[in-house]
């Protein structure tokens, strides 16, 4: 289940919430964080107070600056504590806070964190319990007539895109191809430009599992 556009309001907040917990933690001023990113300080304020929302280009570039997992966001608070230490050191502690914690190995429907870009289109459902694996998983969507343009990870990847339901064209440094349901494709993320729903009543589903999980 994706969510419903009375439920945007809240992953936004929770967005907000994290983003300005992160920050805060790095010892970072609005100013500071609008210079690494290119956007404005007042915009991320509103984005902090779940006023405005990020475009998927947006998030990815604050993460960046914010050196977190762009999926750290959409957790629900139980996700990575980052206290100024490297990226994979963050993973390490947070692989740690699962084992020493309830693990619950699944995921359920009512329970994954889930994120909405308007400006894109796409939305995405977190289908891994903790974000300190080696590989993430996540059920994306993109309504017919939307377009995500990809926008390079911090580092090569690699992803398997399984198609539940709809079509969905995919654009590559290579080649394009349009995939249907139960067809898959592997590809190196570096390579993928364009995400497009092709379908023309339904929406494109898909399940997609990238190593490693820096996305």
């Amino acid at each position: 289940m994706f969510p419903k556009p009375d439920d945007r309001k809240s992953v936004h907040v929770r967005v907000g919430v994290k983003l300005k917990e992160r920050r805060k933690q790095l010892g970072l001023t609005l100013d500071e964080l609008a210079e690494k990113t290119g956007l404005t300080a007042s915009f991320i304020s509103q984005v902090e107070r779940g006023k405005a929302s990020l475009s998927l280009q947006s998030l990815q570039a604050m993460a960046e600056a914010l050196d977190s997992p762009m999926l750290y966001f959409m957790t629900d608070g139980q996700g990575t504590k980052f206290s100024g230490i490297s990226e994979h050191q963050a993973q390490m502690s947070n692989a740690s806070y699962y084992q020493q914690s309830l693990y619950e190995p699944v995921v359920r429907p009512e329970n994954r964190p889930r994120l909405v870009f308007p400006l894109s289109g796409i939305q995405l459902e977190l289908l891994v319990p903790s974000l300190g694996q080696k590989m993430v998983s996540f059920k994306g969507r993109l309504e017919p007539g939307n377009i995500h343009m990809a926008k390079k990870l911090r580092e090569p990847t690699e992803e398997i895109l399984y198609m539940v339901s709809g079509t969905l064209t995919l654009e590559f440094t290579f080649g394009s191809y349009t995939l249907h349901p139960d067809e898959s494709i592997y590809f190196e993320g570096k390579d993928l430009l364009r995400m497009i729903c092709a379908s023309e009543d339904e929406a494109a589903v898909w399940i997609s599992v990238i190593t490693p999980a820096v996305f």
